[in-house]
Order: C-alpha cells, then structure tokens, then sequence
C-alpha cells in the first residue's frame, strides 16, 4: 500500500466516528458520503431543527494531487489536527478554506 492510499484509510477512519455523533435539542444525523474514484470524502448533516430544515457539509476532504485537501471543516477541534495524529504528516495537508496567501502560516502544506 502506498502512501496516499493509506492516507484514504485514514481519513476514513477519522471521519467515520463522525456519524456516531448525536446533537442534543435537534434531530439532525451525520452521513458519511464517500467516493474515493474521485477522492472525495464528505460528512454531511441533515434533520429538523424545530420547523427548519436543516442540511449542511461538516467535513469536507478531496484527495488531490498527492495531497489532502480540507475544504470544510466544522469541528470544534479542526479535522486536520485529527488527521496528523492518525499519521498524515502536515506536509501532505492543505487547508483549503483558508486563503492562499494565509496558509504559509498555517504549518501546513500550502498546495
């Protein structure tokens, strides 16, 4: 196994846990939609939040050109923290949704 497919692995397994996760006062769920042919991985939520409907991407990660692309991240701790301590070294993870001319500070991968 090479090295970007363990890091499919890995951000399988660090996502999945995702859809475990209930919400206290709303009947949202968390689904995982993953479509590693195009290296994209997703957590998305949907449910009720009294009479609104609510749907939304939590976590959002495209596997691009040798490196791990967060676009969305809603955790409270920041997924790509998750993902250097499962093993992905930060050199391999851009954070998307931060501008570019941001994410040279960020200790992350820049692209």
């Amino acid at each position: 196994m090479d090295n970007l497919d363990r890091y499919r692995q890995i951000v399988c397994e660090v996502l999945r846990p995702y859809t475990q996760i209930t919400y206290a006062n709303v009947s949202v769920r968390n689904l995982a939609a993953f479509d590693p042919d195009h290296g994209q991985y997703a957590i998305l939520s949907e449910g009720w939040e009294g009479h609104r409907h609510h749907h939304g991407c939590l976590i959002h990660i495209e596997v691009r050109d040798g490196k791990i692309w967060v676009h969305r991240d809603g955790t409270e701790d920041g997924i790509a923290t998750e993902l250097v301590d499962a093993g992905i070294p930060k050199s391999v993870i851009v954070l998307g949704f931060q501008e570019p001319a941001v994410r040279p500070h960020t200790g992350f991968a820049i692209a």
